[in-house]
């Protein structure tokens, strides 16, 4: 899922409960229904311990929530399967078609999988996730985001969106930089910049935010 914020209180906060605004890359791809599989509970639990056992073996978290935290009574998970081959993942789920043609799209667009309930007859559904591979996605309070939005010249608002070139050239703006570090929000640039470079400028990509 997408990365939280580090530590408490930062610009803006109250350290109360609020909100929070949620900053990402989004395509045309996005705006269409994407592929679908449906898979059984056995297969998502033969999933969910293929994901525990290369984790362990290459040092790097795979789910979300981690098998060993969320215990397999979770139905609902995030899964990085770009770091993975197909047909390891294809040969769990005896080589389903729908399930390679959803971790196909997912490795070429450097996206995470999800998996969620359908019904209460046990049906899942796996899909490509919104969240990237690396989960540099900026998981903001929404004090300190519309704060980040401010330093970039853009309307405080919860939700919205403007095409990546744009917020480039805004951060490379002189004046950008200058008001983020007057008003504490340079460490969100830092982090707006790396989320950045997971867009790739053959989609069109935009930031969106809500």
């Amino acid at each position: 899922m997408a990365a939280k914020e580090e530590g408490e209180g930062g610009c803006g906060s109250t350290g109360e409960d609020e909100m929070s605004v949620t900053f990402r890359i989004a395509t045309a791809a996005d705006d269409r229904d994407g592929p679908t599989a449906a898979i059984s509970t056995c297969q998502f639990a033969a999933f969910r311990a293929l994901l525990r056992d290369e984790g362990e073996r290459s040092g790097i978290v795979l789910a979300d929530p981690d098998p060993e935290e969320g215990g397999f009574l979770s139905n609902h998970l995030e899964a990085r399967v770009c770091p993975l081959a197909l047909a390891t993942i294809a040969r769990l789920f005896d080589y389903d078609e729908a399930v390679i043609t959803v971790v196909e799209e997912a490795q070429f667009r450097r996206r995470r999988i999800s998996v969620c309930p359908v019904n209460q007859a046990g049906v899942l559904a796996m899909r490509v996730a919104l969240t990237s591979d690396l989960g540099h996605e900026l998981d903001l309070a929404s004090s300190n985001a519309f704060a980040l939005l401010e330093s970039l010249g853009l309307r405080p608002d919860s939700v919205g969106e403007i095409p990546v070139d744009a917020v480039r050239a805004r951060l490379a703006h002189p004046a950008v930089r200058r008001r983020a570090a007057i008003e504490g929000t340079s460490v969100y640039l830092d982090r707006l910049d790396r989320l950045l470079t997971t867009a790739d400028p053959d989609d069109a990509p935009r930031l969106e935010w809500a």
